[in-house]
């Protein structure tokens, strides 16, 4: 399919809403007459309304058609989870803007309970992770070391990729196993500051815990989401 031609009736199909060829309200032609207007196949209209609705532009139903629901589109960052390394996407797709690095008792952090570093004491990363057009990060991460790999703390600058990455350059070994959990929960004040949304309000939390190939713990980390902006699709196969 040609990406481009997609995009390209994409735009199109938002400047017809925004200049209100299509107001807020109303619903589109059906997608063979849509798709014959704009002289393109339904497959590549298709994928154009399929941006759009994930930019919460258009709501599309079965048997109801395709209503407009908005003519500003939403920027929303998507992880798609297959595998170990779709899971580690995040992480490698938008940076970590580093804000804070202190040590912590782990009796003191509710994601650490039942947990154990070998000096007692992890090392705690905090930061945001934006997207490349946004200035708003979508994303307050708190990111806990164990003892062991504490040490990367001096080699961690304003931005990094990633914490997991600095201590498998650092410590010669990687990441085979990843654990997590999403929860909704209500923001609290410091991630609601941090991500623009009010405290309180609905938010999703990703908690990790990430292990190397002798299933030894390296880190937790902890991540809240704004879920206006944030999407988690899984896509797993039965055999």
């Amino acid at each position: 399919m040609n990406a481009s031609l997609h995009k390209r009736v994409e735009e199109n199909l938002l400047e017809q809403i925004q200049t209100g060829v299509w107001p807020v309200g109303s619903r589109l032609p059906k997608e063979e007459d849509m798709a014959s207007q704009l002289g393109v196949s339904r497959s590549t209209l298709r994928q154009a309304f399929a941006s759009l609705e994930r930019k919460g532009v258009l709501l599309r139903k079965k048997r109801a058609g395709t209503k407009v629901i908005s003519d500003q589109p939403v920027s929303r960052f998507s992880m798609v989870t297959a595998g170990l390394n779709e899971v580690l996407s995040l992480v490698r797709d938008a940076s970590l803007d580093v804000s804070g690095i202190q040590s912590v008792a782990e009796q003191d952090i509710a994601v650490l309970q039942g947990l154990q570093s070998e000096t007692g004491y992890w090392l705690e990363i905090t930061g945001t992770r934006s997207m490349d057009e946004d200035d708003v990060p979508f994303n307050w991460s708190q990111i806990y070391v164990t003892g062991r790999y504490a040490g990367i703390g001096p080699v961690l600058g304003e931005r990094v990729s990633s914490v997991f990455e600095a201590i498998e350059s650092t410590f010669g070994i990687r990441v085979a196993r990843v654990s997590q959990a999403v929860l909704a929960i209500a923001c609290p004040q410091e991630a609601a500051s941090a991500i623009d949304i009010s405290p309180g309000a609905p938010a999703l939390q990703i908690v990790a815990r990430l292990f190397d190939e002798d299933d030894q713990l390296l880190e937790v980390s902890s991540a809240i989401f704004d879920p206006d902006r944030f999407q988690v699709q899984t896509d797993v196969r039965i055999e």
